[in-house]
């Protein structure tokens, strides 16, 4: 069967250095899509759904600052951190007397139920938090694309 292309979408938090924003210890949520894969399912894929997904924040810890940033992708949630089902989630060690810090950047992917691509749309929701308080600065988006099929 050919791959089918379902779709894709794009939640952009912020896309410029103007502006900062707190990120402590409270998952702050960064990105959110709904992706459709209602089309999946006349053609027989609703178990052969792959969705691809990316992100990327700018953060700024200080230099003589410290922190673990953690960084959550959770399927079908209400846009709160912990009540959807979580399909990705790291921990990354920033600082260090670092003067800057790169942007940091996820992929993930998933391969979700048959009963959740046939209910038309799946939520996917990008969050960050910190161990410590550092600031959100800088772009803050996040990608995803649904695509159905074997070959």
């Amino acid at each position: 069967m050919a791959i089918q292309f379902l779709d894709e979408r794009l939640s952009v938090h912020r896309n410029d250095s103007a502006g900062a924003e707190p990120i402590t210890t409270t998952p702050l949520l960064i990105g959110d899509i709904g992706l459709q894969t209602v089309a999946a399912a006349p053609a027989g894929n609703s178990g052969l759904v792959r969705i691809a997904l990316t992100g990327i924040a700018g953060v700024d810890i200080g230099v003589e600052n410290t922190a673990n940033v953690k960084l959550t992708i959770e399927r079908n949630g209400t846009g709160t951190a912990g009540t959807g089902t979580v399909i990705y989630t790291d921990t990354l060690f920033l600082g260090g007397g670092s003067i800057d810090n790169p942007p940091i950047s996820v992929v993930a992917g998933d391969f979700p139920p048959a009963n959740v691509v046939e209910a038309g749309q799946i939520r996917y929701s990008l969050f960050i938090s910190a161990d410590s308080d550092i600031t959100l600065m800088g772009p803050a988006v996040f990608n995803g694309s649904a695509s159905a099929g074997t070959s």
